[in-house]
């Protein structure tokens, strides 16, 4: 394990998750408690208020699909060539940093970010024609 404060805030994930994580708890926190979406903003709010942490900082497109189906990327943060960065693993570290500095502490690499918008969350167009399709059936039937 870690140090104390990293044992406490992995029992506090446990408290808020209702369950013990899966193995994978030291790389990805959320991910250890099968959290995505709205749970991580969930937990994180839940963290920030019990620790007292500014997360103004966090900026979630580097580290999960905040309001996104989970699997899909709508956000993409890019580098400076324009490759997708990779998403950052929110760490009992990460997570222990902010706490000793009182805010999000993150240094994220120099990045545009791409907004795909709402093509990203159909999977083709033959999805986007089906939706479409049965619109236009419930208004004219």
């Amino acid at each position: 394990m870690g140090t104390a404060l990293q044992q406490e805030i992995l029992d506090f994930a446990v408290q808020f998750c209702r369950g013990k994580p899966n193995r994978t708890w030291q790389s990805d926190l959320p991910g250890a408690f099968g959290l995505d979406g709205a749970d991580v903003t969930d937990f994180l709010q839940a963290f920030a208020a019990h620790y007292d942490v500014d997360l103004s900082g966090l900026r979630w497109e580097f580290h999960y699909n905040a309001d996104e189906p989970p699997g899909r990327r709508r956000v993409l943060p890019l580098d400076a060539s324009g490759k997708v960065i990779p998403y950052q693993p929110i760490t009992l570290e990460l997570l222990e940093k902010a706490i000793l500095a009182g805010k999000w502490g993150y240094d994220y690499p120099e990045h545009t970010i791409k907004d795909l918008g709402i093509a990203a969350l159909l999977p083709d167009w033959r999805v986007a024609a089906a939706v479409l399709l049965g619109l236009c059936w419930v208004v004219f039937w």
